[in-house]
């Protein structure tokens, strides 16, 4: 479980700088992480679809001003980042769900995603009591795995080696470091969370499994 400071602590390691005990004292070292640790984190929610920064919230209906278009217009959550799908409400568990899923059903895969725009800090969509699935954008540190962390952490290294070491040569080997770890974290948030391509499924396999009647 990392925290600001573990984080920061190790970058600062990495280059053979003074740790610090707090971000917001006096010191060089809490100074430029202070500057540069927000920006590494912004940038790191980028790198992919983290399952850590994944998100489902029920949203809030607004009246439409886009009739002619769309059935519903919903309010933006105020830490979205990306939209991922808008999904439809299910009040009732289904029992009849395998257990070796999940998986998809025929007509859903055949449709694909469930259509949705965003414009003007709005969300339009024809789906009724919709549901939002997203990543956000601000992360507390404590949920970000650990190769994630050490990816930031030597990221965050690499920004550091100029102003507190004044040198150019630590600051190449921590950028190959942090590209590396960085690979690494990426890698290992896809194989956890494997996207799923949608393939084409015909009206007759639609037909044998019940979908359409």
């Amino acid at each position: 479980m990392a925290s600001q400071l573990d984080i920061c602590n190790d970058a600062l390691s990495e280059i053979a700088a003074d740790p610090i005990n707090s971000i917001d004292e006096a010191s060089s070292s809490a100074f430029y992480c202070r500057q540069h640790y927000p920006r590494v984190l912004a940038e790191m929610m980028t790198w992919t679809d983290f399952d850590f920064l994944n998100r489902r919230t029920a949203l809030a209906l607004l009246a439409n001003d886009r009739k002619g278009e769309w059935l519903y217009r919903y309010g933006k959550p105020s830490d979205l980042a990306d939209a991922i799908a808008v999904l439809p409400k299910v009040d009732e568990q289904r029992t009849d769900l395998p257990a070796a899923g999940p998986y998809n059903f025929p007509a859903w895969d055949t449709l694909g995603k469930l259509p949705f725009i965003i414009a003007g800090g709005s969300i339009y969509t024809n789906v009724s009591d919709a549901i939002l699935e997203y990543q956000v954008n601000v992360v507390e540190p404590a949920v970000i795995d650990p190769l994630t962390a050490r990816a930031c952490a030597l990221e965050l290294a690499a920004r550091l080696a100029m102003p507190l070491k004044k040198s150019r040569n630590l600051k190449g080997d921590m950028v190959k470091l942090a590209e590396v770890a960085k690979q690494r974290a990426i890698a290992e948030s896809e194989n956890r969370s494997p996207r799923r391509a949608t393939s084409y499924i015909s009206e007759a396999e639609n037909a044998r499994m019940g979908a359409g009647i």
